[in-house]
């Protein structure tokens, strides 16, 4: 079967270089013959197109003349494609003329094409050749042919090649069989025995009966079958060891040879190595060189001269992950370890927690730090006596109400912030006519103001589409950002809300123009607990949580947030929600 494949791809190899060859030739002979003729009417058509007396009924009637060869149409058109003689459909006189050849050749060259006439199915040949005078494009002269005895010498060569292929490959076929028979008989009986050693059976051997080439073959293969069994009960044995050691272990496990070559590896330590992005281990590779990479050249040369155990620890940021490796030597002998085990064990959400449980402590105590010293010193002087003077009083008390409010929004924060970056929150949302929403967080910001605000501007129009929202989120979010644009915007200055609409995403700027925000400070506006420098605003600064709960509320409804500043210029914050789909979701 094999060899008459390759006698198959050769003669259909040959027979197509054969019918391209003859195609292209005949096609070349019958382009060259076109153009003779074209070249000749060009000797005749040319002096009248340069003639201004000559009329189009004398180039008319030369195509006439011309055209009479069988098979042969003759189109003559003017430097604008339009038609002013042919030498069969007479309708297209005084038509313009648009095809892809024509208008190459209205720049000069000779251009050709072939297709397939859609009225009598068979192939045409087209050329377009230019007349020319010493500079300028007279017209053209446009000649197509059939290439019906073109295609019929063809299909009579490829019927010819095929019958011979045919014939060709019934008698390789024939003597193929009879060469193979000799060879595979003895082949059958390896075969057969290789399909039992698949099965598991290695106590039968082969019968030799020549001392050739496939007795020699069938000998070998005896050999083999007993070192395969060999083989296979040591290798069981290894294998059971290895395979109770990794199904026991809950974290990523490697096992590299003395060589570093690999060994075993499960799924739980390749699923880290992907996270970390750290280079695969392969069996031909040597895994010293990953894991010079990995832990870095230094730890690799401690590692191998202690030859002992060594932990150390691993941490990517994008995406973040913290993994501690620990390597532990095979036995070694002689002074050369035979082998090195990797145990992967993934830190991630302990670091992660424990750096939430710092910042939280570290953050939450400086926040509640000053207005609680605040409040302990103002008691501790009404204690004092100054309880009985009611004007002090007064002003004493409410100094620690304002510092008590302030402590109470700073848990109401947290807590909002914390039922978002846990997913405790239960999204209600409904369709939201923007310009009523801004309207609604304005008039909550001038009733909370209790100083003079600037000019809070609304640019949304009443036919601005609606976005599908949490409406009591979204005005938590907008209110944030609106009070810290306020805040920082003296009473003369100006705060625009505007939204814009575009492919099913509504975007919503809040411009002010105050004192702006510095460029090192720009990076970290939504980092929880952070504050701009105070001494920039007009009051006391927030909590240094509302940007970051705008931004989680913004992401919770698949948007984006950021942020424009310009020192003394103003700010710009920016955020996307969708728009709304026609009914309520639940």
């Amino acid at each position: 079967m094999v060899y008459s494949l390759l006698l198959l791809f050769s003669l259909q190899l040959i027979s197509v270089y054969l019918v391209q060859s003859l195609e292209q030739y005949s096609l070349q002979n019958f382009k060259s013959g076109l153009e003779v003729q074209a070249r000749l009417l060009s000797v005749f058509l040319t002096p009248r197109f340069i003639d201004i007396s000559s009329s189009a009924d004398d180039i008319a009637h030369l195509v006439q003349q011309f055209g009479g060869t069988k098979g042969l149409e003759v189109v003559v058109l003017d430097s604008q494609a339009l038609v002013t003689g042919a030498s069969g459909n007479q309708s297209l006189l005084g038509r313009r003329l648009i095809r892809d050849e024509i208008a190459a050749a209205l720049t000069g060259e000779i251009a050709d094409a072939i297709r397939v006439d859609p009225v009598s199915g068979e192939r045409r040949y087209y050329l377009a050749f230019p007349l020319r005078d010493q500079e300028n494009i007279l017209g053209l002269i446009y000649l197509s042919g059939s290439l019906r005895n073109v295609d019929s010498v063809l299909n009579q060569v490829k019927l010819i090649l095929l019958t011979g292929a045919a014939v060709a490959l019934t008698i390789s076929f024939i003597l193929g069989i009879i060469l193979t028979r000799t060879i595979t008989t003895p082949i059958q009986a390896v075969t057969h025995q290789a399909s039992l050693m698949a099965k598991g059976d290695y106590s039968r051997q082969i019968k030799v009966e020549a001392s050739d080439e496939i007795g020699q073959l069938g000998e070998t293969f005896n050999f083999l079958a007993e070192r395969l069994s060999y083989n296979i009960r040591e290798i069981t044995s290894e294998k059971s060891k290895v395979e109770a050691i990794i199904n026991n272990m809950s974290d990523g496990v490697i096992a590299l040879d003395g060589r570093g070559r690999l060994i075993h590896i499960n799924p739980a330590a390749q699923s880290l190595l992907a996270i970390l992005k750290t280079d695969p281990f392969s069996a031909e590779d040597s895994g010293f060189n990953v894991l010079k990479k990995m832990l870095g050249r230094e730890n690799m040369r401690l590692f191998t001269q202690q030859k002992r155990s060594f932990s150390t620890e691993i941490s990517r940021e994008k995406p973040p992950c913290t993994v501690k490796v620990t390597l532990v030597p095979f036995k070694v002998e002689k002074g050369r370890m035979n082998g090195t085990l990797l145990v992967l064990h993934d830190i991630t959400g302990e670091r992660e927690l424990s750096k939430r449980q710092q910042e939280f402590v570290a953050d939450v105590s400086h926040e509640l730090r000053t207005p609680l010293t605040t409040v302990k010193s103002y008691i501790e002087t009404l204690l004092d006596g100054a309880v009985e003077e009611p004007a002090v009083r007064e002003r004493f008390l409410r100094v620690v109400e304002q510092e008590t409010e302030r402590m109470v929004s700073l848990v109401k924060d947290l807590l909002a912030l914390s039922q978002l970056d846990y997913s405790q929150v239960e999204w209600h949302k409904t369709d939201v006519e923007l310009r009523e929403l801004f309207q609604e967080v304005v008039d909550q910001c001038r009733q909370k103001a209790d100083i003079e605000l600037p000019k809070i501007k609304i640019s949304a129009s009443p036919e601005m589409a609606s976005s599908f929202v949490d409406r009591g989120k979204v005005v938590q979010a907008l209110a944030n950002i609106l009070n810290n644009a306020v805040r920082y915007t003296a009473p003369s200055g100006e705060v625009e809300i505007s939204a814009t609409a575009q492919d099913s995403i509504v975007t919503i700027m809040i411009a002010d123009t105050g004192v702006g925000i510095p460029p090192d400070d720009l990076p970290r506006v939504f980092e929880r607990f952070y504050r701009v420098e105070k001494t920039r605003s007009r009051d006391h600064g927030g909590t240094g949580l509302g940007l970051p709960i705008a931004r989680k509320v913004v992401e919770a409804h698949g948007g984006k947030i950021w942020i424009e500043s310009s020192l003394n210029k103003g700010t710009k914050v920016w955020f996307t929600l969708p728009q709304k789909p026609g009914k309520e979701v639940t």
